[in-house]
This record gives C-alpha cells, sequence and structure tokens, in this order.
C-alpha cells in the first residue's frame, strides 16, 4: 500500500504509515467514481422501495400462503411464529421443493418448504451489503429488519428499480455518439 503523503510502499493491511505515520485505514475502502457507484455504496435500504409480502405460521398451508403472495403480487411470505421472524417462503420453494402431479398444497405446511432463519438486513445496511448477500448467498429476496421486527422483503427486483435511474448511458453509433 503506497502512502498518498510520503509515496512509501507499506505492507497491505497496515493501519500507518511506517514512514511519516500518515493514517492508511481508509485508503483500501471502495471510491465512487460515478453517479452509479456512488448509489450502490450509499444508498441505504430504507431508501429503497421493498415488497410487503403476506405474513404466515410456519403450521399454515402452502396453499394459503400462496393465495397471499398473489393478492399481494409478491414473490415471497414472511413466516412468523409469535410474531417472531422464522422463515420466509418464496415462489422459488413452491417452484423447486413442491411441484409435482400428487402434491396437494392444502396439506402441506409452509414449515415444509420455507427456508429457516434466513439471512437478514437491517434498513440501514446498504445496496452494495444486500447485493453482496444475495450474491455469496444465490438469494433474490432477503427480509429487512427495522427495529428488530422484519417490516418488508428486498427482491433483486427492487434493486433494480432503485438503481435503473443512475445507470450510465453510453453513446452508440445509433443514437448519435
Amino acid at each position: 500500500m503506497i502512502c498518498p503523503n510520503c509515496h512509501t510502499d507499506n505492507i497491505p493491511g497496515t493501519d500507518t504509515c511506517e514512514s511519516c505515520g500518515s493514517d492508511l485505514q481508509n485508503l483500501d475502502l471502495p471510491v465512487a467514481e460515478d453517479v452509479f457507484t456512488e448509489h450502490i455504496l450509499a444508498d441505504k435500504l430504507s431508501d429503497v422501495e421493498a415488497e410487503v409480502p403476506p405474513t404466515v405460521a410456519p403450521g399454515d398451508p402452502v396453499a394459503f400462503a400462496i393465495h397471499g403472495m398473489q393478492e399481494a403480487r409478491v414473490a415471497s411470505a414472511l413466516v412468523k411464529e409469535n410474531g417472531k421472524l422464522v422463515g420466509i417462503m418464496t415462489e422459488r420453494d413452491v417452484l423447486l421443493k413442491a411441484a409435482g402431479e400428487d402434491v396437494d398444497l392444502n396439506a402441506l405446511a409452509v414449515r415444509d418448504l420455507m427456508t429457516p432463519d434466513p439471512v437478514v438486513l437491517d434498513e440501514s445496511d446498504t445496496l452494495a451489503i444486500a447485493l453482496h448477500n444475495m450474491s455469496v448467498g444465490g438469494f433474490r429476496h432477503i427480509p429487512v429488519m427495522s427495529g428488530g421486527e422484519a417490516m418488508c422483503v428486498l427482491s433483486v427486483r427492487d434493486v433494480v428499480r432503485h438503481i435503473s435511474p443512475y445507470i450510465p448511458r453510453e453513446a452508440s453509433p445509433d443514437n448519435g455518439g
């Protein structure tokens, strides 16, 4: 890591320059070089209009959860027991775990399909944190907590909708550029 003040080459991860003592702690943090990246790094999840899914109980029939998701026009349901988040059920859970000719969705319980103890985010987390968690975990939906309570579910679609106005527009030969 090169010190910006004295140009000494320091060991990566060093907090202070070995030569001049300058603070090097924030040098390896990502820096926004454009408006798009700035929004990814700085926008909080509370700034994003996220899905407000239905809430179901673990013992509810899967058909009930699906009906609630259809009515709300969302792709997930929060699973709560005694007011506490215990899982999330998504359309993908239904497709991968319950699809079949002889499956009775009224006899199958939400607990049999849900993802228990899901990864959650806080409304103060940034889009960068959300995208990282979604990518690493392979998630399309993550519950967002506010004051210790799951308030909504952030989807990839919500993120794209939020950041799409900031995507840089490249000039192309078709539009005179």
